[in-house]
């Protein structure tokens, strides 16, 4: 399963809701996306598995990667499987994957051509910081988010929450859920969930970047789950002359 943005000529956009929340959320999201600076960072992803989610998760393996954040894109390098180097691309990696959280999730769903419906749904605090919380949903017509299987893709319409800091707009963390999933699709359940967090780059430049995620999908039929927890680590921004060494410390 992998979930990039869908490469598709772009829709009409829908008018944003009146919501003077959702209305800056939306200003605040573009701004950082669109100038977020070339980075370099480390991926941990821990995978699990289970077969009954009420007796829990069974650990797998840890895949480990040094990503490169490019121009709006990221690429893997120095891969690794269970401490072992793989000569692999990440895409080829078997088992479940996941992509998109450096921008993509956030600039989709925030984006006026997704359509999102937005409905306020409370207040919560997330990292010490008081938020908003809304419920959305994003019809399958517009989705951008791609579900991968062997042999298989989806665009499927999803709902979920997101929460938006009270004082800056910023968005703090989504989390989203795939509805009505093709009868012949592998997966009957997919969800994802991102956790965003200011951090440093430079010594007096900080930008709005994922800081932890999961994704979960399930296989039609069986009561078979996998369960990806991802730590996004050692982040720095990169130009012309960059000596990067990723270490154990978190940034």
């Amino acid at each position: 399963m992998t979930l990039p943005a869908r490469a598709t000529e772009p829709a009409d956009p829908i008018l944003p809701q009146e919501d003077p929340i959702i209305q800056k959320a939306r200003q605040v999201a573009e701004s950082f996306t669109g100038s977020l600076p070339n980075f370099f960072c480390q991926q941990m992803t821990t995978r699990y598995q289970t077969e009954n989610i009420k007796q829990g998760w069974r650990a797998m393996d840890i895949v480990s990667a040094d990503v490169a954040y490019e121009d709006g894109r990221e690429s893997y390098k120095n891969i690794k499987v269970g401490g072992k180097l793989v000569n692999k691309p990440m895409e080829e990696i078997g088992g479940t994957r996941s992509t998109g959280e450096f921008a993509t999730e956030l600039a989709g769903l925030m984006s006026p051509e997704t359509g999102a419906i937005f409905r306020k749904n409370g207040q919560d605090t997330i990292r010490g910081r008081a938020t908003y919380v809304y419920k959305f949903e994003v019809p399958r017509e517009r989705s951008l988010w791609r579900i991968e299987a062997p042999s298989q893709l989806y665009y499927p319409a999803y709902r979920g929450s997101v929460w938006i800091d009270k004082e800056t707009a910023r968005v703090l963390r989504i989390e989203q859920e795939a509805r009505s999933m093709p009868l012949l699709f592998p997966f009957d359940t997919v969800e994802t969930s991102t956790d965003y967090d200011l951090v440093r780059l430079a010594a007096t430049e900080q930008f709005l970047l994922p800081v932890e995620a999961e994704a979960l999908n399930c296989q039609r039929g069986s009561s078979l789950c996998a369960r990806n927890k991802i730590e996004f680590r050692n982040y720095r921004k990169f130009g012309a002359q960059s000596n990067i060494t990723f270490g154990d410390a978190q940034q």
